[in-house]
Formats: structure tokens, sequence, C-alpha cells
């Protein structure tokens, strides 16, 4: 039997709450889809969505935040 793939796209947000960069993912489920996602946060939020459906929001790392770096 053949497991069905879903697509899914990461959305990187700004601080501003604007999308600056977007990245395709392609996951067995949604669980999966998130596991990927939370990987991707680095320096800026991560909003997973499939279609026109939000999944997850992954933030920043608190200890990256704006108050660690002043």
């Amino acid at each position: 039997m053949i497991q069905s793939v879903k697509h899914y796209r990461a959305f990187q947000i700004d601080p501003d709450g604007h999308v600056f960069g977007c990245i395709n993912l392609v996951c067995g489920d949604d669980e999966d889809a998130k596991r990927q996602a939370a990987a991707l946060v680095l320096v800026h939020r991560i909003e997973l969505w499939r279609l026109d459906k939000r999944i997850a929001r992954f933030d920043q790392p608190s200890e990256l935040g704006p108050a660690a770096l002043s």
C-alpha cells in the first residue's frame, strides 16, 4: 500500500509579523510536518500551513528574543 503524502508550507515570520520566506514540506502527516517545521525555528517564528489551515505556530526560542540581544 502506498502512503499518501501531504504538502505543507512553513512560513518564516519577522518580528513585525510579516512573511519573508516560505519553505515547502512534503510529509506523511501533520505530526511529521510539525517536527520538521519546529526544526526550522532558528531566529524567527515559523507558521505551518496546509492549504488554508494553520496547523501550528512555533515561536523563536526565548533565549534568542530581543531582551537577550540588548
